[in-house]
């Protein structure tokens, strides 16, 4: 019987393939992607093979734009995001139009690790690179158009004391408008 569910819980289990234009043209081992506006594939990925018992001692996270408008495919921005070590997630990768609604931007959210927790970048496609508009550290980040929220497991792990900040996009900026 557990053999029998066991072929059930892995045949429901579905594999992502990394897109053939981010596969080509990254070198290094892609955590995430998403299609973006105008051609372009967003990605973060770790640069090389690290040291240590997991691999990531000594790598960078990096995020890369790669193009797709015309062949080859080719990288038009690449930027580290920092040092990799061993503990680190990458939850997701969403690319839209999320401060004004206008602007193609691209997310991500990265642990460090489950007890130094999470940030969420934002940026914005300007030109074939990459503009930071914000970032966030919680541990749940939710984005909609023009608002993020940022929740915490307990209060000790926000620096302004807080279980939830809602922010709102306004003159540029994300602002702090409420919290709980």
């Amino acid at each position: 019987m557990s053999a029998v569910l066991a072929l059930v819980l892995v045949a429901g289990v579905q594999a992502a393939t990394i897109p053939e234009p981010v596969f080509d043209t990254l070198h290094g081992r892609v955590a995430g992607w998403a299609h973006s506006t105008g051609g372009y594939w967003f990605a973060v990925y770790v640069d090389r093979k690290g040291g240590d018992w997991c691999g990531l001692a000594g790598a960078s996270w990096r995020m890369a734009l790669v193009e797709t408008r015309h062949l080859p495919a080719r990288v038009t921005a690449d930027r580290r995001i920092g040092g990799a070590m061993c503990g680190n997630t990458l939850s997701w990768v969403r690319a839209g139009r999320f401060s004004d609604g206008r602007h193609p931007e691209v997310a991500f959210m990265l642990w460090a690790t489950p007890s130094i927790g999470a940030f969420t970048y934002i940026y914005r496609l300007q030109g074939g690179r990459f503009s930071l508009l914000a970032r966030f550290g919680g541990d749940r980040v939710t984005i909609g158009v023009g608002t993020v929220t940022v929740a915490f497991e307990n209060r000790d792990r926000n620096p302004l004391g807080d279980l939830e900040d809602t922010y709102r996009f306004s003159r540029g900026h994300y602002k702090l408008v409420n919290r709980h």
